[in-house]
């Protein structure tokens, strides 16, 4: 009885120590269970204040951005308006313009004959006796007026008498001569120019004045050695050569002048040349050649009548 005693004892002792132990640790992981949670619960109340804050600023970016749609629209607005207007100024600009053409082409038509009629009475006044008809006086001397078009064409009525008289042999008789010449002339000048490099033919002069050479490149070019050649109605009339240390500056235009023909109120860089005159005529090519014998630059210009 005793060792059966002894034994149970044994027995209830190790199972209360068991359940002790069991106990005790179940306690442990309650008290861990406890702190979990508290833990957690802070960690939710951060989160939910997070969230608040974050809600907030969603609230003010969403405002923001319906106050940035309004501008946006606004603007917008104010931009088409602004687009309407220019439009309209456009157009308004665009029909002045079209109407300062339109009277720039009468004033170049009055000009042109007026220029021929001049020419065609100067033509009689110089050689009333070497007159060949009307046509010749026109081809002479109407050049100066058909290149001062600037390519554009146009016609004029002329009216041109003329009168001579002398006396007989013997002073005893006298007669007279009287004409009346009328016409309508229409003349159109066309021009033509290419250029390979900077330097360039820009103009000439319709009375052979002058011939215009310009420099578009960002550097002076030097030109010592070239020659501006000059052909008139198919037949070489000038040949003239630059002096070897000539430069045309960068971005300069320069005028050379025939002979006398210079005016005063000239450009600094202008000069005149040797050449008396640079010649007219109805079909003109200037060339602007190197020492290669290379065209640089050409001018063309091509004057018919009807």
């Amino acid at each position: 009885m005793d060792i059966m005693r002894g034994e149970l004892e044994t027995s209830y002792n190790f199972k209360i120590q068991e359940f002790r132990t069991g106990a005790t640790k179940q306690n442990m992981e309650t008290v861990h269970s406890k702190e979990e949670i508290k833990r957690l619960k802070i960690q939710l109340t951060d989160l939910r204040d997070k969230l608040n804050d974050v809600d907030s600023k969603n609230a003010q970016l969403l405002r923001e951005l319906e106050l940035l749609r309004r501008e946006k629209e606004e603007r917008e607005g104010e931009l088409e308006e602004e687009n309407n207007d220019l439009k309209g100024q456009m157009a308004c600009l665009k029909a002045e313009m079209d109407a300062i053409l339109q009277e720039l082409r009468t004033i170049i038509d009055t000009k042109l004959g007026l220029e021929l009629e001049i020419a065609a009475y100067r033509q009689l006044l110089e050689g009333e006796e070497k007159r060949s008809g009307l046509k010749q006086i026109v081809d002479t001397w109407a050049m100066g007026g058909a290149a001062g078009g600037g390519g554009g064409g146009g016609s004029s009525s002329y009216v041109i008498e003329s009168s001579s008289s002398g006396g007989g042999r013997e002073g005893g008789g006298g007669g007279g001569l009287s004409s009346v010449i009328k016409g309508e002339i229409s003349a159109k000048t066309t021009y033509q120019k290419s250029a390979k490099g900077p330097v360039s033919i820009g103009e000439c002069g319709s009375d052979g004045s002058y011939v215009l050479i310009n420099n578009s490149g960002r550097k002076d070019e030097s030109l010592g050695g070239w020659r501006l050649q000059r052909a008139i109605d198919g037949v070489d009339k000038v040949d003239y050569a630059f002096e070897s240390d000539f430069t045309i500056p960068s971005g300069a235009s320069i005028k050379i002048w025939a002979h006398d023909k210079m005016p005063r109120d000239a450009s600094d860089l202008d000069f005149e040349c040797q050449e008396t005159t640079w010649g007219v005529g109805a079909n003109i090519t200037t060339k602007l050649v190197n020492p290669a014998g290379e065209s640089r630059a050409t001018h063309v210009q091509k004057t018919t009548y009807a």
